[in-house]
């Protein structure tokens, strides 16, 4: 839904040239002012470890629903704004430790086109989520929960294409997000700068650098054993890169393939329990022609901690953790309006601590039906 979003500057132009050349043509159109598009989906499926628990799977059925809508103001001179919402819903029949997930996500962004190639946007975004997480990279003890978060963030954008091929970009955000047990309430701020070579309509590549900063409300620093420390308050950072490569393999745009790689670093303010340093690989493959589009995601993922060990003993090892992920998504469309749909989605998560380690298996059939006006 958000990349969606993110898409209508694309849309705007399409649809201003229709404009006009209606208007060439001596039609006799109202301006247009405004464009909207959304769907609403809804499927049945099965995963076969809800929990993501190493001994404790439960299987399940579920159904799951939800609606995307954007609406989009044509530039007016120089500025144009949209709104985009996303909310979904799984309920499961079988498992007994959890009934429901859920999440929605509200996006409005204002834009400014200070000159031909340099903009200027302000986003803001709130979003709840009601899901089952991993959490086991900041949490020994506390593998995998049911994590409800609220939250709310906002901060500007500048995008400058200073050459025919090269363009910057720098970002930033500030965002409160906020937990039923207020422990884990907390502030965010985050920086991001990106830079990206672009060779024709066919081949761009990108490098990235963000710095994030969580300062919690009452959150304990942890010991080197993981216990927390009284009169303590924790903060955390996270340092990440990313280099990106996007290309489409043929000329009818058919074909598309996007590669990912990063490095993070996160630390903690204390001695260091939560410290760890991640490495990352994605691969994206979307097929698509007038009735079909298929999508593939895998990832990769290495994290080694840094005091964090396994087992006991004078010299216990260091915990370390691979996590894999693999997603597909089969799409055909049945009419204009109507389009069914197939996922699945396989993850793995492999850890010298046995009981961190788990898989899991999700498949979805499904149907969505469509609106744009």
């Amino acid at each position: 839904m958000i990349a969606r979003a993110q898409e209508v500057g694309s849309e705007a132009t399409r649809a201003a040239e229709s404009s006009r050349a209606a208007d060439a043509a001596g039609a006799v159109v109202d301006p247009l002012k405004w464009i909207g598009w959304g769907s609403v989906h809804t499927g049945f499926g099965f995963r076969d470890n809800v929990l993501l628990s190493h001994g404790g799977e439960e299987r399940s059925s579920f159904v799951r629903g939800g609606i995307d809508a954007t609406v989009w103001r044509v530039p007016e001179g120089r500025v144009d704004y949209h709104a985009a919402v996303s909310a979904a819903g799984t309920r499961y029949f079988s498992a007994t430790t959890v009934k429901h997930e859920a999440q929605a996500i509200l996006l409005t962004e204002w834009r400014y086109l200070i000159r031909e190639k340099l903009k200027f946007s302000f986003d803001a975004r709130a979003y709840y989520f009601d899901q089952i997480f991993d959490v086991s990279n900041t949490d020994l003890q506390q593998v995998v929960a049911q994590v409800k978060t609220t939250g709310a963030s906002a901060g500007p954008k500048l995008r400058w294409a200073f050459h025919p091929a090269w363009w910057v970009e720098a970002q930033a955000h500030a965002a409160r997000e906020t937990y039923p047990d207020g422990v884990n309430d907390r502030d965010i701020r985050d920086g991001t700068w990106r830079m990206g070579w672009k060779r024709g309509t066919r081949f761009e590549v990108s490098v990235a650098g963000s710095a994030r900063r969580r300062a919690y409300d009452t959150r304990e620093q942890n010991s080197v054993s993981g216990r927390p420390v009284a009169d303590t308050v924790l903060t955390v950072a996270e340092r990440e890169g990313e280099a990106r490569m996007d290309i489409t393999l043929d000329a009818a745009a058919r074909w598309k393939t996007s590669t990912r790689g990063g490095v993070m670093r996160f630390t903690d303010n204390g001695l260091g329990f939560l410290n760890y340093r991640q490495k990352k690989i994605s691969q994206e493959l979307e097929w698509t022609t007038d009735h079909w589009l298929v999508e593939f995601e895998g990832v990769a993922r290495r994290i080694d901690y840094g005091v964090q060990t396994v087992g006991v003993g004078t010299a216990p090892p260091p915990r370390v953790r691979d996590d894999f992920s693999v997603h597909v998504r089969v799409e055909r469309k049945l009419t204009p309006r109507w389009t069914a749909f197939a996922e699945y989605t396989w993850e793995r998560n492999r850890s010298n601590d046995e009981l961190a380690a788990y898989s899991m298996n999700e498949g979805l059939l499904g149907i969505r039906w469509n609106w744009e006006k």
